[in-house]
């Protein structure tokens, strides 16, 4: 194949998939059947352990590019969350930080855990996604 038209190709890949916010965990792989459905609370503070909770590990979610607000990728943590099994994001942190195609991309992590009785959340400050 043509090198111009390889360099192009490669090129244009690099534009379509910098284009997109992405999600992460660092918690083990969940089986679809135990994976949450329903909303996901979350909240910028921890809560006491005496709620009663399991942690199972850190989401994460970046966009990369755009100018939008920290705001915009709760849903994407709260579906990591869902997907490893967790019922709530503690710790909940953003900011901005340089992208490829961004200065002030925004991303947000939180620690993803599985509260034994939700209804122990009603009198926390908290989001519900």
């Amino acid at each position: 194949m043509n090198t111009k038209l390889l360099s192009s190709i490669a090129l244009v890949a690099v534009f379509l998939t910098g284009c997109k916010t992405v999600s992460s965990s660092s918690a083990p792989y969940v089986e679809t059947n135990m994976r949450v459905t329903g909303p996901i609370y979350m909240t910028t503070a921890t809560i006491p352990e005496s709620v009663g909770y399991t942690v199972i590990g850190n989401v994460k979610a970046n966009a990369r590019q755009g100018y939008d607000k920290v705001e915009t990728l709760y849903p994407l943590i709260a579906d990591e969350a869902k997907k490893v099994g967790a019922n709530a994001v503690i710790n909940v942190k953003g900011g901005r930080t340089v992208s490829a195609f961004s200065w002030a991309a925004p991303f947000v992590s939180g620690t993803a855990i599985k509260i034994d009785d939700i209804s122990k959340l009603e009198s926390f400050k908290g989001k519900v996604n």
